[in-house]
């Protein structure tokens, strides 16, 4: 198992989700650790209001702080996909 098979059991990523990136900045203190997520290309996603599977319109890039990975802080990046009710 290799380190980005086991950051994305201890993120509980699924698909259409996948760890596309992971960098550890050792340069800072405390040490930074940035993981960046994506979706799967033709995904779909539930709709916010009703839940149906809908295909995105346009993805949000969002940050947030995650808990820390040992001692190093935690930051997950990802496209968020935003979709339109049917």
């Amino acid at each position: 198992m290799d380190g980005t098979q086991i950051l994305t059991l201890g993120l509980g990523l699924e698909p259409p989700w996948i760890l596309k990136d992971q960098h550890l900045d050792t340069a800072v203190s405390p040490h930074r650790l940035d993981l960046y997520v994506e979706a799967e290309r033709g995904s779909l996603y539930p709709c916010p209001e009703c839940g149906k599977a809908c295909q995105a319109h346009d993805f949000a890039d969002k940050t947030w702080r995650h808990l820390n990975f040992f001692q190093h802080h935690c930051y997950l990046h990802a496209r968020v996909p935003r979709t339109k009710c049917p």
